[in-house]
C-alpha cells in the first residue's frame, strides 16, 4: 500500500525548496540557489522512497535515481546536482573567498532546470504507481 501522505509531505518540502531557490537565483545568491536546486531534487526522489514504505537515507540523488533505474541522462544531471551538495555551503572547500564567489548566474540557472526535470520524472513514476494501484482496486 502506497503511503501518499508521506509522499506529499517530501514532495511538497521539495518544491517549495525549489522556489527559494528560484529566489536565491533572483537575488544573486547563486551557490545557494544551487544548493537548494540539489536539495529539492534529494527531497523529491526520497518524497517516492517514503511513498512506497521504502525510505533512503544519504543525499547523492544519482544514486538513489539510480535505484529507480532512471534514464541515464537524468543521472547524469543528478551527477552535476550532486556536486553542489558541499562546496556551495563551505568556505573551507575552496582556497579563498566564501562560496558564493565561486558561483554563476548560469550554473544556478542550470542546477534549477535540472531540479525541474528530476521533479517531473519523479512526479510521472508516481502518477503511474497510483494508477496501477487503482486499477488494482487499491486505495
Amino acid at each position: 500500500m502506497l503511503d501518499t501522505g508521506e509522499f506529499d509531505r517530501w514532495f511538497k518540502s521539495g518544491k517549495l525548496t525549489l522556489e527559494s531557490a528560484r529566489h536565491d537565483l533572483a537575488g544573486g545568491f547563486y551557490n545557494w540557489a544551487c544548493f537548494k536546486a540539489q536539495q529539492s531534487a534529494e527531497l523529491v526522489v526520497k518524497a517516492y522512497f517514503y511513498g512506497i514504505g521504502q525510505p533512503k537515507t544519504g543525499h547523492t540523488v544519482s544514486y538513489l535515481l539510480s535505484l529507480l533505474n532512471a534514464p541515464g541522462d537524468l543521472i547524469d544531471k543528478a551527477k552535476y546536482l550532486d556536486k553542489l551538495y558541499i562546496p556551495t555551503r563551505y568556505p573551507d572547500a575552496w582556497q579563498s573567498e566564501t562560496p558564493q564567489y565561486y558561483y554563476t548566474k548560469g550554473e544556478a540557472e542550470e542546477a534549477i532546470k535540472y531540479a525541474e526535470e528530476i521533479i517531473s520524472y519523479i512526479e510521472g513514476l508516481w502518477r503511474t504507481l497510483l494508477q496501477r494501484e487503482k486499477e488494482r482496486g487499491g486505495k
